[in-house]
């Protein structure tokens, strides 16, 4: 499942993974801001803030990308948010974008059929490669960076060479679209899934289909791999969070999340799994014990896009709303300073 000339507030909060699952044995769940907000006004940036729908942190965590229907991508240092750079050649729409896990160069996709791959010390375009007639709308790279995969609004999965930018592959999923693709740690599974709510499983070893899940009843907007690969969680449109066992395709749980539609997830921890919604929250849930255990709260508009920085602990989000959010999840850390509310400086 990221973009604007933003002002940020001071500071990070501090959560503790390790205190999580202890607050959530009361019967209320604990509610935290974000202390890192990056939100643009049409005085700053001349024009109306961006909504946002793409955000990815580098590597190293110190970069976070944001991109949005404003057809450019922005890049900010995530210590303070303040902005580095603006890329932008996109016509359209920007719908999605990933850091290269190898060599960290960018790409997007976006609705003016075009996928582009980024330098980020120059913030040149390195090559753009097209997706016919259709436009693009989710990435997902093989671990060792050499293939991007790329879905959209038709029933193609395609895959790029990334040092190219040839087409190598075309996948036929039998939907009329896909709207959600995840690769697996090993990279040795590609999940894809899209309007008629099936999850497909491909195997990116000779790229035939593993098996087809029937997963939702409407239509999936998000997929994500557990960290060690033993699990898939998907979410979309039914407001349903549901987690899957890879090896057999059969439900491991349905998470009892109604309150809005699912937009986008992404593991925090092992067994921490955050959901963004169309009700303005992140809900992080425990898979082991399928109970909710935190929420994170301060977006006024439907939590498009998630990610996360396993070695440095940091959660960043992006909304309808035209913000980007950063949280610091720091297993054993204390939890009182996250309770805190952020100042947002960009409204004094």
């Amino acid at each position: 499942m990221k973009r604007r000339s933003f002002v940020a507030h001071a500071g990070l909060a501090m959560i503790g993974l390790g205190c999580w699952s202890a607050m959530a044995a009361g019967q209320t769940v604990p509610e935290v801001q974000a202390k890192l907000v990056i939100n643009a006004t049409r005085q700053q940036l001349g024009v109306d803030p961006p909504v946002l729908t793409a955000v990815a942190l580098s590597r190293d965590g110190q970069t976070l990308a944001t991109a949005g229907d404003d057809h450019s991508v922005r890049l900010w240092k995530a210590e303070d948010g303040s902005m580095l750079r603006l890329l932008g050649s996109h016509n359209d729409w920007i719908r999605d974008l990933e850091f290269n896990p190898a060599d960290g160069t960018l790409a997007t996709a976006s609705a003016d059929r075009t996928v582009k791959i980024w330098n980020l010390e120059s913030g040149q375009e390195v090559r753009s490669m097209t997706t016919g007639e259709h436009p693009a709308f989710c990435l997902a790279f093989h671990p060792e960076g050499k293939i991007l995969c790329v879905g959209g609004y038709d029933s193609q999965i395609r895959m790029f060479d990334t040092s190219d930018g040839k087409l190598l592959r075309e996948l036929a999923t039998g939907d009329s679209e896909v709207r959600a693709l995840a690769m697996s740690s090993d990279g040795k599974l590609l999940a894809s899934a899209g309007r008629d709510g099936k999850i497909r499983l491909w195997s990116m070893e000779d790229y035939s289909k593993v098996r087809e899940i029937e997963a939702h009843r409407q239509r999936i907007r998000a997929l994500v791999f557990s960290p060690d690969g033993q699990q898939l969680a998907s979410g979309g449109d039914d407001r349903r969070l549901r987690l899957w066992t890879v090896a057999d395709g059969k439900e491991a749980a349905t998470l009892a999340n109604r309150s809005g539609k699912i937009h986008s997830l992404v593991y925090c921890g092992d067994h921490e799994l955050a959901c963004g919604t169309s009700d303005n929250a992140i809900r992080v849930w425990d898979t082991q014990t399928k109970t909710e255990i935190v929420r994170l709260v301060g977006h006024t508009g439907s939590v498009s896009c998630l990610d996360h920085h396993a070695d440095s602990g940091t959660l960043i989000s992006g909304s309808f709303d035209t913000s980007a959010r950063l949280w610091k999840l720091q297993p054993g850390g204390k939890n009182d300073v996250a309770q805190q509310p952020a100042v947002d400086k960009a409204s004094k």
